[in-house]
């Protein structure tokens, strides 16, 4: 099981993984290499306490928005507790728990059942949440964070929680942002990746002591990354030769180097980048909580980590497997996403999958339990993307329409309520043409 330690953690684990256009989708990056038609990954109001309402918001329409209006919703990304939703035209909107100020309320310090508008931002490509702290990434290459500070998450040299975007100190030509728990990285255009915040597994991939670290720095021993992705402590690099490498705490099998439960679950942590085991022809990665994803040219997806809730696919009943497994009864996956406690895949039909851990609807399939082998998620068709959060999910269909499903104790579902769901309904679509 997972450590007592890391359960606030892993109930708001971040989308965990971002592509240089936002989100796992089928679209290509530029540089990136692509076999068989597959993309790679390069380049998410009611009193805190009050209870769950028993209705559905009649404003919330589930009409199709033009794909030519503008604005029309361009990626979406998903938080701790908290979505994000990234506009044609440049803008970040966010919805869900602000008390750190992550969806960026601009003093405000409260919580928010529909899209806000973040403030300060433009031009942006990508978003993408962590534990309590968002980031956005914008076309100069420029990275922008606030929220959470209190482990450097921020990554401006200062300790201070912000409610409105700060700039990130990481180089030029950032191409891709990746967030999970209190870490985040960058992936430059020269394949080289840089990491701030929390550091006291080596989840930085520095030589340094084990701190928290304010001003990003190179991960070793690293190069030719195309893809970036963060889990709870680990932090993981797609190469351009379709190998995957990760680096960081290993804790329940999560650098995915052979470890096994000979080892009682106590992987032995690197701050040096280590190859996952058995894995060629990635295009892809994803990663949450304790788990990583890999999704191959062939369309199949690997999985490894953590299976305290089925969060392998394997149907095997594994609790945590050390070197990737193959995910039981998916074909034709173009993309791949996590959440803390589970995978998504989105398939070449437009339908989307999910399994491990369900009990706050975040599975999406209607039952409210958890599964140890993919289920289709429900009312979903046509979807170009699809985001896990902490534990809720995101997808945007060809319609344009958002929609999302799971807990939404804090408003991260965006529909105007606070009412778990176990499948789809509708974001409110503020600012949307």
């Amino acid at each position: 099981m997972v450590p007592a330690a890391w359960q606030r953690w892993l109930i708001g684990c971040g989308l965990c993984a971002v592509l240089a256009a936002g989100v796992a989708d089928g679209s290509t990056a530029a540089g990136a290499p692509v076999a068989g038609g597959l993309s790679v990954a390069a380049g998410q109001s009611a009193d805190r306490g009050s209870s769950a309402r028993t209705g559905r918001p009649l404003a919330a329409s589930a009409g199709a928005v033009s794909a030519a209006a503008e604005p029309a919703v361009a990626a979406i990304a998903g938080g701790g507790f908290a979505g994000y939703e990234l506009l044609t035209n440049g803008r970040v909107w966010a919805w869900g728990d602000d008390l750190e100020g992550q969806i960026g309320t601009a003093g405000a310090w409260q919580l928010s059942t529909r899209p806000v508008e973040v403030p300060g931002l433009a031009d942006v490509v990508a978003v993408t949440g962590g534990e309590n702290t968002a980031y956005a990434l914008e076309r100069d290459g420029a990275v922008w964070a606030w929220g959470d500070d209190s482990q450097d998450e921020l990554g401006d040299a200062g300790v201070t929680p912000r409610e409105t975007p700060v700039r990130v100190r990481v180089p030029s030509a950032i191409i891709a942002v990746a967030a999970g728990g209190f870490s985040a990285y960058a992936l430059r255009a020269s394949g080289t990746v840089w990491a701030w915040g929390d550091d006291g597994w080596g989840q930085l991939g520095s030589a340094g002591g084990d701190t928290a670290r304010g001003t990003p720095r190179p991960v070793q021993r690293l190069s030719d990354a195309v893809a970036v992705a963060a889990g709870a402590s680990d932090g993981y690099a797609l190469r351009r030769d379709g190998t995957v490498w990760a680096w960081g705490a290993g804790i329940l099998g999560a650098l995915g180097d052979g470890c096994s439960v000979a080892h009682h679950g106590s992987c032995p942590a690197t701050k040096v980048p280590v190859k996952v085991r058995g894995l060629r022809s990635v295009v892809a990665i994803a990663a949450g909580g304790f788990t990583a994803y890999a999704l191959r040219s062939d369309g199949t997806v690997w999985a490894w980590g953590d299976d305290s809730f089925g969060e392998l696919g394997s149907h095997v009943g594994r609790s945590i497997a050390g070197a990737p497994v193959h995910v039981s009864g998916l074909e034709h996956v173009v993309a791949i996403s996590a959440g803390s406690y589970g995978g998504y895949a989105l398939l070449r039909n437009g339908t989307v999958w999910a399994w491990g851990r369900g009990v706050d609807g975040e599975l999406g399939d209607g039952s409210g339990s958890n599964r140890a082998v993919p289920t289709q998620v429900l009312k979903l068709s046509g979807v170009v993307k699809v985001v896990g959060g902490g534990d809720m999910a995101y997808v945007l269909d060809k319609r344009g329409q958002l929609w999302a499903w799971g807990s939404d104790v804090y408003g991260q579902l965006g529909d105007g309520y606070l009412l778990d769901l176990n499948e789809p309904t509708p974001v409110l679509q503020t600012g949307v043409a």
